[in-house]
């Protein structure tokens, strides 16, 4: 005769606490510049061509600027780099550039 044994169940039942509620947000990545949030670009047209995107810290967004706002930024301390300064040596024909009138000043 088989022996049938009497199963005593020590597992209980709880309640777990609170869950969480998480909401997630979708959010589109700009996909061109101007529709990031740090930028200042103005109107883009025919006048904005050529210009270089800079960062102004004073207003702390990107800004276009000239290349000639850029060299002048660059220079106001009195150092150029010496990169520069070889670059134009090889690029300039100072026999070429014609000067009417000089002036020495007085020694």
């Amino acid at each position: 005769m088989a022996v049938v044994r009497k199963v005593q169940s020590t597992s209980n039942i709880a309640k777990k606490g609170a869950v969480k509620k998480i909401s997630t947000q979708s959010v589109r990545q700009p996909s061109i510049v101007s529709e990031m949030g740090d930028v200042d670009f103005g109107t883009l047209d025919a006048t904005k061509d050529g210009q270089i995107v800079s960062y102004d810290s004073a207003t702390n967004k990107f800004v276009l600027i000239t290349a000639d706002d850029l060299l002048s930024v660059s220079a106001e301390d009195n150092d150029v780099p010496d990169e520069l300064i070889t670059a134009l040596e090889g690029e300039l024909d100072l026999g070429a550039i014609q000067v009417e009138s000089l002036d020495g000043g007085t020694f």
